[in-house]
């Protein structure tokens, strides 16, 4: 093979000024590896804290979700979100309630015991409160919020 079929150009002393192709390639394949492998570190570093800060918020929400008793649902029913509000039937959200079944449970109790209240359900799966009641008895929402805060 000629130094002209190689694609490099020899000079006097042996050496070639364009590099070999093959060379280059393997350089650039080395370089690859290193950012790549770099990149993958610091994802991987990054990934690890996310999970540690999202656990660490997730327990700090069960401990406070814990320590939640039937008063302080009652006391935070006039701030839920309403989602409908017909009279005779109100749609509460207070996602609070979302996994406390037996907080849940009590709330319903508590809200079928409210005179001029028909019917309450309370799902710990929306943290959604419905209640249905007699509007000769209860005639609003803001009524009705004010019986089950006394």
């Amino acid at each position: 093979m000629t130094a002209a079929s190689d694609a490099t150009i020899i000079e006097g002393s042996g050496t070639s000024l364009v590099p070999n192709p093959a060379d280059i390639a393997s350089s650039l394949a080395d370089s690859t590896k290193k950012a790549h492998g770099k990149l993958l570190g610091s994802v991987e570093w990054y990934f690890e804290h996310w999970v540690d800060l999202f656990e660490e918020v997730k327990a700090e929400k069960q401990a406070v979700l814990a320590s939640l008793s039937l008063d302080d649902v009652m006391a935070a029913l006039p701030g839920a979100k309403v989602a409908s509000d017909i009279p005779g039937r109100a749609r509460l959200r207070l996602p609070l309630l979302k996994g406390q079944e037996a907080l849940c449970e009590l709330c319903t109790d508590a809200l079928n015991a409210v005179p001029g209240v028909d019917e309450a359900h309370v799902s710990s799966l929306t943290g959604s409160v419905l209640v249905l009641y007699d509007t000769d008895e209860i005639p609003s929402l803001q009524t009705l919020l004010e019986a089950v805060g006394a």
